[in-house]
């Protein structure tokens, strides 16, 4: 890099160096987007990029992913918010002009060339805000497109109007009123994702089936980035051989979108079916699905250990002998494949949308009904070498989430280069 080159923050091939990475919801719980997002701001780093992470203030100033961040020497603009929405980890943030014009000097003293906003909320509409107003170019990572909301129609078309309208005034800008999906909530809630979608340079999928529906509801730009993680350890050793009872990992929130009571009936009908001590299975997550899922699995070979550190759950991952994913027709590109992956675990999953890294190392069960999975839980019981073979294929399947090509992928989209 030349000094002048140096100087503009850019490398001489006119790579961004410095960019804004922006998140509205609360990262003292690790959901999925939480945990990308985090992961990316770490590879960024790593790989030599200065990164201001903008995002809502921790409740405990002393919080573990704000003292990693800033142990690698990350810089921080963190944004108190007064309310949190129950449920949903939601700092209630404005898009105000006072909150504008603070993250505008922020941006001009980092000397920030690309803010990339990973959500679609007030902090997020404040940043892409500032930043065009500096003339910087903005990108969005769309964590999900598939929001899904079970309720009554009547209840979702006065519940749609309401998302509108808070959206609205949370961020100071309409959604979209397009048909996105069937039920009226789902389409107001993705009406959110595609509004900001449309006041960005380009649009970051980490899927490539979610990059076709984003395309399909009008937005031009749109790359497929798969998602990586930051992991501090050497990957796993893949399996040689399952002994005794099949051990699986279950991880997700415990909310209906990811489908924990219909993954509990199918273990019900497995074991049912399956002499005594086949299975064995963990399930990592927190959520309102708590206390119903361990009614359902009492009698059942199911322990439920809640939140847990990422640490304990790549330690939860390599004891086992696969890692389920139960949902369908949500999922955009789950971390949990990443993570699966990385522990050399093949991954059990029913969505055949989903392809990255379960293309080569997943074990797709014929349909996302109870009865389904039971039956494929069943025949990897009685055929465990295809358990074997999915653990030996998932370095393989790993090496579309490498980090160096994450992060070259990524610095393509900042320099706003075609091919992605």
């Amino acid at each position: 890099m030349t000094t002048d080159a140096a100087d503009r923050g850019r490398s001489e091939d006119g790579t961004p160096r410095r960019v804004a990475l922006v998140c509205d919801y609360s990262l003292d719980y690790l959901g999925g987007a939480q945990s990308a997002f985090l992961d990316e701001a770490t590879l960024l780093r790593r790989a030599g990029h200065d990164v201001l992470l903008i995002a809502p203030e921790p409740e405990d100033a002393e919080a573990s992913w704000l003292r990693e961040w800033r142990g690698i020497g990350g810089a921080d603009a963190l944004v108190p918010a007064r309310v949190t929405l129950p449920g949903v980890d939601l700092p209630v943030i404005r898009n105000t002009a006072g909150l504008r014009s603070r993250l505008a000097q922020q941006l001009a003293e980092h000397d920030v060339e690309v803010v990339h906003v990973h959500s679609e909320f007030g902090l997020s509409a404040a940043a892409i805000s500032a930043a065009r107003r500096r003339g910087l170019r903005t990108v969005q990572t769309v964590h999900t497109f598939f929001w899904q909301a079970p309720v009554p129609r009547g209840v979702g078309v006065v519940a749609a109007g309401a998302v509108r309208i808070f959206a609205r005034w949370l961020r100071g800008f309409p959604s979209s009123r397009a048909a996105l999906a069937e039920a009226p909530l789902d389409s107001a809630l993705r009406g959110l994702t595609l509004a900001t979608g449309q006041r960005v340079d380009s649009v970051v999928s980490p899927s490539a089936h979610q990059a076709v529906r984003l395309r399909e509801a009008g937005l031009a730009d749109v790359r497929v980035v798969p998602n990586a993680v930051a992991l501090p350890d050497a990957a796993a050793e893949p399996l040689t051989s399952v002994d005794a009872a099949l051990r699986i990992v279950w991880v997700g929130r415990l909310v209906p979108e990811k489908r924990l009571m219909e993954f509990v009936a199918a273990i019900a009908e497995a074991s049912r079916r399956l002499p005594g001590g086949s299975l064995s299975v963990d399930v990592v997550g927190e959520g309102p699905l708590r206390a119903e899922g361990e009614r359902s699995a009492e009698g059942l070979p199911v322990r439920f250990h809640g939140r847990l550190d990422r640490g304990r759950v790549q330690e939860l991952m390599r004891q086992s002998h696969v890692v389920a994913l139960s949902s369908y027709g949500f999922d955009n590109q789950p971390v949990t494949i990443v993570e699966a992956l990385h522990a050399r675990r093949g991954v059990f999953y029913v969505d055949p949308a989903l392809t990255e890294g379960v293309d080569v190392a997943g074990l797709r069960a014929a349909g996302p009904e109870p009865e389904a999975m039971a039956e494929m839980l069943i025949a990897l019981v009685q055929d465990p070498a295809r358990v074997v073979l999915a653990s030996q294929r998932a370095a393989d399947g790993a090496r579309e989430f490498d980090p160096e090509v994450h992060v070259a992928r990524l610095l393509g989209v900042y320099a706003g280069r075609r091919g992605l």
